[in-house]
C-alpha cells in the first residue's frame, strides 16, 4: 500500500486505531463457526458481554434461530459442545449471525459464511444475512458468485493483486476473470 493510500473507520485511519477499538468496529461471520462449551445465550453474548437476556432473544429472532432453540429441551440454556450440540450447520451459522447481530458492529466481514451450506440451509442464513447488514459496510469473501452479484462493489484478486473491480453487470461485460468464473458457476463448475 503506497503512504498515500489509507483505510478509515468513521474518518479514523485503522493504523491508528488500537486494536480494540478496531476488533469491536467489525463483527465477523466465518464458514467455520466457532462455538463454545456454553449455553446457547453465553454463544450469543459473546457479540456483546454483559447483554441482557431479551436483548439475546432479539438477537436470536433477528437471525431467524429463535423456534430453534425454543425447541431444544432447555432452550436457551441448553449446553452446546464443540461441534453444536445437534444443531445443523445452518441452525449452527445462524447462531454466530446472532452474534453479530447482538454486537451491532458498523462493519460485518462475512468469509465464506454460506459455502458449507446445503441449499435449503444456505436460504434460511441469507435471510439471516439479510437483517445483519442493514446500514452497515459489509465485505464479503467469496468463492460462490451468487453471493457477491448483489454487492455495490466486486474486487476480483488473483494471485493476492486485484485485477478487477466493479459491479455485478459491468463484470459480466467485459472479458475479464469474474466473467470467466461467472461462467464456469453458471455451468455447474464452482471452481
Amino acid at each position: 500500500m503506497s503512504s498515500s493510500c489509507s483505510v478509515r473507520i468513521g474518518g479514523v485511519d485503522v493504523r491508528d486505531m488500537a486494536s480494540e477499538q478496531l476488533l469491536a468496529s467489525m463483527a465477523l461471520v466465518f464458514q467455520d463457526v466457532i462455538l463454545l462449551r456454553d449455553t446457547i445465550t453465553e454463544n450469543i453474548q459473546i457479540g456483546r458481554p454483559g447483554a441482557t437476556d431479551e436483548q439475546v432473544r432479539a438477537a436470536a429472532r433477528a437471525a431467524r434461530v429463535d423456534e430453534v432453540v425454543e425447541r431444544l429441551p432447555h432452550g436457551y440454556d441448553t449446553v452446546l459442545d464443540a461441534v453444536g450440540g445437534g444443531l445443523s450447520g445452518g441452525e449452527r451459522q445462524r447462531l454466530t449471525i446472532a452474534r453479530a447481530i447482538l454486537a451491532d458492529a458498523p462493519i460485518v466481514v462475512l468469509d465464506e459464511a454460506t459455502a458449507a451450506l446445503d441449499p435449503d440451509s444456505e436460504a434460511a442464513v441469507q435471510d439471516a444475512l439479510a437483517t445483519l447488514i442493514v446500514g452497515r459496510t459489509v465485505v464479503v469473501i467469496a468463492h460462490r458468485l451468487h453471493t457477491v452479484a448483489t454487492a455495490d462493489r466486486i474486487v476480483v484478486l488473483d494471485g493476492g493483486r486485484v485485477v478487477e473491480t466493479g459491479d455485478h453487470p459491468t463484470l459480466l461485460a467485459h472479458d475479464g476473470l469474474y466473467r470467466r468464473m461467472w461462467a464456469a458457476q453458471q455451468n455447474g463448475d464452482d471452481s
